[in-house]
C-alpha cells in the first residue's frame, strides 16, 4: 500500500516485481534493443521526439501523481516533469555525435574506432524526482542505442508506469521497461548477466551496495553513480546581504524540502556579514509557506515518508546536542499538516565544521550557518566532508571567484548562482558524490563502448 506522505491517506496499491519479472523485462529489452540499434540516427531521433510529445500530453497527470506520491508542491513537480522531457528532446538530437576516430598507427593501413551500445541499461531512480529522473536518465541511454529497464524508488513508484506507457507507439515495444520494488528487485537488475551497464541516482550506501552486488555477480559491469552532497555556499565579505540571504534560501532547495543532492546546506559566511546574513536568512526561512502539495501557494511540502521525517528530526536533535543554535523551525507540522511527514524549514547557527550536522547529508530542510574569518581554514572546512558534488561561490571579485573555484573539491561549481544546471554542461561529483557525468554529450558517450578496428592493407608493417 502506497501512503500519501502529505496526508497519511492511502494512495494506491502497487504490485511488487520479482526476479522473474526482471528476467521478462530483460528478454523484452533484448528484442527491442536489436531493432532500435539497427535503426538510423534520424529514425531513433524521431522515436524519442514522439515519446516526448506523448509525455507532454501527460504532464498534468504526472504532476498530480508525483505531488501526491512525494509530498512536494505541484509547481515544483511540474518543473521537474517538463525538465525531464526537455532532456529527452535534447538527447534525441545528439545521435550524430556518436562518432569514432581514425588513428594513423601505420602507413598504408586503416585503424579506426566505432561506438556501440551496451545493449541493456539498468536505471535505478530516487524518490525526489519521481518522473524527472526516469525520463532524464533514459534519454542518453536511448540516444546511444540501448534499451532501458527502470526501477523507480519504492517510495514514489506511481509515475513510472505512465512514463513507460507513453512510449507505446513511439518506441519499439519493450525498449522502455519498468519493474517495481525495493532492494531485492534492484539487486536482481544489478546482478543480471545481460545488464552490463548500470546507473543509480541515490544515496551513498545504495551506491556502495550496487558496486558490491555488481562485483558479486561475477560479471564486469560499467556503473555510473550520482550520489549525495554536503555542498557549501561560500559568501565573501563584498557581497550584498540580501543577495547572500536569498541565494542561501534558493540553494537549500526548501521548495523541495531540502531533498536534493545539490542543496547548498552549508552556508559559509564571512564574519563581517555573519550577523546581518543570519538575521535575514532566519527571517526569510520563518516566512516560508509550508502547505499541502496541491495548494497553489505552497512554498514547501512534506518529506517523502514518516520514516524519512523521523531521520531528519533525529539529525536536528543531534545538532542541538552538539551545541548548534536552533534559529527557526526544527519541529513537526501541526493543524492540517499534523498527519503528514512534515518538518518545518530549519536554520542552525553556531555550527562548527566538525559537527555531524555539518558533515553528514540530512536530505531535509535544514540549513547550517558556519562563520569564517581565515580563508585557508574556511577552504579546509569546505573540503573536509566525504562529498564533492556542488559548490557555490558569491563574490564580486572575479579573480577571487575563479581562484576559489579551483580550490574547492566539487564537480560542479557556481559563481554567483545556485541550483541551476544548464543542458550541455557536464554535471557530476567528486569523492563519494559519484562517478560519471550527466546533462552533456559525454553522458551519452558513457553509454557506449568503443571498438577498435584495424584493417591491414599493406603487409610487413611494424607492429607493437
Amino acid at each position: 500500500m502506497k501512503i500519501a506522505p502529505a496526508t497519511g491517506a492511502e494512495l494506491a496499491i502497487v504490485a511488487e516485481s520479482g526476479p522473474e519479472d526482471v528476467d521478462a523485462a530483460v528478454e523484452s529489452a533484448l528484442k527491442a534493443q536489436r531493432v532500435w540499434a539497427a535503426m538510423s540516427v534520424l529514425d531513433r531521433k524521431a522515436g524519442m521526439l514522439a515519446w516526448a510529445r506523448n509525455l507532454r500530453e501527460c504532464v498534468d497527470e504526472l504532476v498530480a501523481i508525483d505531488a501526491a506520491d512525494s509530498g512536494t508542491p505541484m509547481h515544483d513537480m511540474r518543473k521537474g516533469v517538463i525538465n525531464g522531457i526537455t532532456h529527452l528532446e535534447h538527447f534525441a538530437g545528439l545521435g550524430f555525435e556518436l562518432v569514432g576516430q581514425t588513428v594513423p598507427a601505420t602507413p598504408g593501413n586503416l585503424h579506426y574506432t566505432v561506438r556501440e551500445p551496451y545493449g541493456i541499461v539498468g536505471i535505478l531512480t530516487p524518490f525526489n524526482g519521481p518522473s524527472f529522473f526516469p525520463i532524464k536518465l533514459s534519454a542518453p541511454a536511448l540516444a546511444a542505442g540501448n534499451a532501458v529497464i527502470l526501477k523507480p524508488s519504492e517510495q514514489t513508484p506511481l509515475g513510472a508506469t505512465i512514463i513507460a506507457n507513453a512510449a507505446i507507439g513511439a518506441l519499439p515495444d519493450g525498449l522502455v521497461n519498468v519493474v517495481q520494488g525495493g532492494p531485492a528487485v534492484g539487486e536482481a537488475i544489478v546482478k543480471h548477466p545481460r545488464v552490463e551497464r548500470l546507473h543509480l541516482t541515490g544515496g551513498v550506501p545504495t551506491g556502495l551496495a550496487i558496486q558490491k552486488a555488481a562485483a558479486d555477480s561475477g560479471y564486469v559491469k560499467e556503473i555510473s553513480l550520482e550520489l549525495g552532497g554536503k555542498n557549501p555556499l561560500i559568501v565573501f565579505p563584498d557581497v550584498d546581504v540580501e543577495t547572500a540571504a536569498r541565494a542561501a534560501i534558493k540553494g537549500m532547495n526548501f521548495t523541495h524540502q531540502g531533498q536534493s543532492c545539490g542543496s547548498t546546506s552549508r552556508l559559509f559566511v564571512h564574519r563581517s556579514l555573519a550577523d546581518a546574513v543570519t538575521e535575514r536568512v532566519t527571517q526569510l526561512v520563518s516566512q516560508i509557506n509550508v502547505s499541502l502539495p496541491d495548494d497553489p501557494d505552497a512554498e514547501m511540502g512534506s518529506l517523502v515518508s514518516e520514516r524519512h521525517k523521523a531521520r531528519v528530526l533525529s539529525m536536528i536533535a543531534m545538532a542541538k546536542e552538539e551545541g548548534a543554535t536552533l534559529l527557526t523551525g526544527g519541529g513537526e507540522g501541526d493543524g492540517p499538516l499534523a498527519d503528514g511527514a512534515y518538518v518545518m524549514p530549519t536554520v542552525f547557527g553556531g555550527v562548527r565544521p566538525d559537527m555531524r550536522i555539518a558533515q553528514e547529508e540530512v536530505f531535509g530542510p535544514v540549513l547550517s550557518i558556519i562563520v569564517w574569518d581565515d580563508e585557508t581554514e574556511m577552504l579546509e572546512a569546505v573540503n573536509s566532508v566525504d562529498y564533492g558534488l556542488t559548490a557555490s561561490i558569491f563574490t564580486n571579485d572575479l579573480t577571487k571567484a575563479l581562484t576559489t573555484a579551483g580550490k574547492v573539491e566539487s564537480g560542479y561549481v557556481w559563481i554567483n548562482e545556485v541550483v541551476h544546471r544548464w543542458l550541455g554542461v557536464p554535471f557530476g561529483g567528486y569523492k563519494n558524490s559519484g562517478a560519471g557525468v550527466e546533462h552533456a554529450k559525454e553522458t551519452m558517450l558513457e553509454y557506449t563502448r568503443e571498438k577498435s578496428i584495424s584493417v591491414v592493407l599493406s603487409r610487413g608493417q611494424a607492429t607493437l
